[in-house]
């Protein structure tokens, strides 16, 4: 469409303003007035690449309703002939892809038929104290965190009872960050055949420093060693992601 431009002082150059629009994708159409500053000499006529995501109409520039990026061209025009050019770019930011957890086991780690991952031992042969061999194993998803959010889910166990705050360990880790231990705090020193239990409880974490970024979620399984592994090990449940502030 083109704008009438009545300016009669002789100034050098022209310009349109806005000539750069950022925003994040809302679904809804805004609307901005353009002002044409200087002299063009003539009347000006605005062409968008994409009008679908901006476009100037009657001297309004309209955007997003539609994600993407655009530029709109501002042609001076005398007679049939266009003198100079100017240029608005328009980028309606496309949302992100929102946070989508799809877990890929590996090692000691397995999907029971009611949704809970387990982290167990090797149950192929044991001696006299419940020992055999050490094993690994771990749980990871890559997520892209859109916004701000907290992992939510329920874990439980059953480990040894000799050392069982420095093996049969599960932990958390964001990519290389360590996030949490879930073993208890204290050497409880049972006995080589006694089960410690690991009450069942929901975890919360605060993933919120990772916003904006693609991480890799990860618990990682690992015994320490071959000894007393005649357990349940442990189990974890309800995994979501929670937008903070919902």
């Amino acid at each position: 469409m083109a704008m009438s431009i009545q300016n009669n002082s002789p100034v050098p150059f022209w310009e349109v303003a806005p000539s750069l629009i950022r925003e994040p994708y809302r679904e809804a159409e805004q609307a901005v007035p353009v002002a044409v500053i200087g002299s063009p000499g003539s009347e000006v006529r605005f062409e968008s690449l994409h009008p679908e995501i901006a476009r100037v109409e009657n001297g309004v520039l309209r955007f997003g309703a539609t994600p993407g990026a655009t530029v709109i061209v501002a042609e001076a025009i005398h007679g049939e002939v266009v003198s100079s050019r100017r240029y608005i770019q328009v980028d309606v930011e496309k949302p992100k892809t929102a946070a989508v957890l799809d877990w890929r086991p590996s090692g000691y780690v397995e999907l029971l038929p009611d949704g809970t991952w387990h982290f167990y031992y090797f149950s192929g042969w044991y001696d006299a104290s419940g020992s055999n061999i050490r094993v690994t194993g771990e749980l990871a998803s890559e997520v892209t965190l859109d916004r701000g959010y907290l992992l939510r889910f329920d874990v439980w166990g059953e480990i040894e009872s000799v050392d069982g705050h420095y093996f049969d360990q599960l932990e958390l880790y964001v990519d290389g960050w360590f996030m949490r231990s879930f073993n208890p705090t204290y050497d409880m020193n049972g006995a080589p055949l006694q089960p410690y239990p690991v009450p069942r409880r929901t975890e919360t974490i605060d993933l919120s420093q990772f916003t904006g970024g693609s991480v890799t979620l990860r618990f990682l399984w690992d015994t320490g060693d071959g000894l007393y592994q005649k357990f349940d090990g442990w189990f974890v449940q309800n995994i979501e992601l929670i937008p903070i502030g919902s």
